[in-house]
């Protein structure tokens, strides 16, 4: 699969700890540069599946644009389309018409961590706001994703109150830039993490935490497809379409060029070459690493515990029915 990630504009009604786009940004994606980016994806990938991203900012503060590339190119049957959204705006009309249109929505939502991390741009939480919502994110097949960065670290817990609010199992994906975590913070994380492992291996007839599930997805990839994952994707199996009408590796790469010429050199990296987890690993942003000068070993180190909770995971409930299903339906997927 290639994906076309279309920035359609930085604009934001949110003021995420973690994001660095300018959130009051005017400016907005032009249509007919998307098109035919699109339209040279699909000529040089005659068979593969396309799958258009409809990025921000908050997408859907540019629904128009939204829906012009959509009728433009929903005709190609090897397509699909996917939006992250903060949710705060949508609407049960709004809704209506993406699911109509197979638009994969995955909600952000932090839950017990949102007032931290997603703010207002006022500076206010938004929580309440998301509670208020509740039962709409819960009514409708909505993904969820929850970013972890350093604080949160009462996993299990996080992950049960956003089961119960909304109904979502949320991915939990860690914030992946240089200078956030330290030795202590991936200490208290790996202790969240392991209490989210232990909790499942007592509750294997429970639904199966979206972080664990993400992991393990890669290991049965190798181990039964031998796919190896070697970088995020960005320049490979990603290219993006930002506001400037530039064709970028990842929006992360505005005018930064030479950045955008060291790829090569750390899609694959030596320091990773011995790494007990380098055919799981996708090694985090690639943005990031260059910038790094090569991995950043905080990250391995989550990288590596993590990993190493799967296996213990898999010996423990390699009998287990529950587990052997989930199991299964991985390596078909896969």
């Amino acid at each position: 699969m290639k994906t076309l990630l279309v920035e359609l504009s930085e604009q934001c009604n949110l003021d995420c700890s973690y994001c660095g786009v300018n959130k009051r940004s005017k400016q907005k994606v032009n249509l007919d540069h998307v098109l035919e980016q699109y339209s040279l994806l699909r000529s040089k990938y005659p068979d593969e599946k396309i799958k258009i991203d409809f990025f921000g900012g908050e997408p859907l503060l540019q629904l128009d644009r939204i829906k012009s590339i959509i009728e433009a190119t929903e005709n190609d049957p090897n397509l699909e389309y996917f939006m992250p959204t903060n949710g705060l705006v949508l609407t049960q009309e709004m809704a209506d018409y993406l699911i109509s249109k197979n638009v994969r929505m995955s909600l952000s939502f932090d839950g017990l961590w949102q007032d931290d991390n997603r703010k207002q741009l006022s500076g206010n939480g938004t929580l309440t706001k998301y509670m208020a919502k509740s039962d709409l994110f819960k009514s409708l097949p909505l993904e969820c994703h929850t970013m972890i960065t350093r604080g949160n670290y009462n996993l299990l817990e996080n992950h049960l109150f956003i089961q119960d609010l909304i109904g979502k199992n949320s991915d939990q994906t860690l914030v992946r830039d240089r200078n956030i975590w330290d030795n202590d913070s991936v200490d208290k994380l790996k202790a969240g993490i392991t209490e989210l492992f232990e909790w499942y291996k007592r509750h294997p007839e429970k639904e199966m935490p979206g972080l664990i599930k993400h992991y393990l997805s890669h290991i049965v990839r190798y181990k039964y497809k031998k796919v190896e994952l070697n970088t995020c994707g960005a320049g490979e199996k990603m290219i993006t379409v930002a506001d400037e009408d530039k064709v970028l590796p990842c929006g992360r790469f505005r005018n930064e060029p030479d950045t955008i010429a060291s790829i090569p050199i750390y899609t694959k990296m030596s320091e990773c070459e011995t790494c007990e987890v380098r055919h799981y690993c996708k090694k985090g942003c690639l943005y990031e690493q260059i910038h790094n000068g090569g991995p950043i070993k905080e990250l391995c180190d989550i990288y590596k515990h993590i990993y190493s909770e799967e296996f213990n995971m898999i010996k423990q409930l390699k009998n287990d029915q529950h587990f052997v299903g989930v199991l299964k339906k991985e390596i078909m997927d896969a």
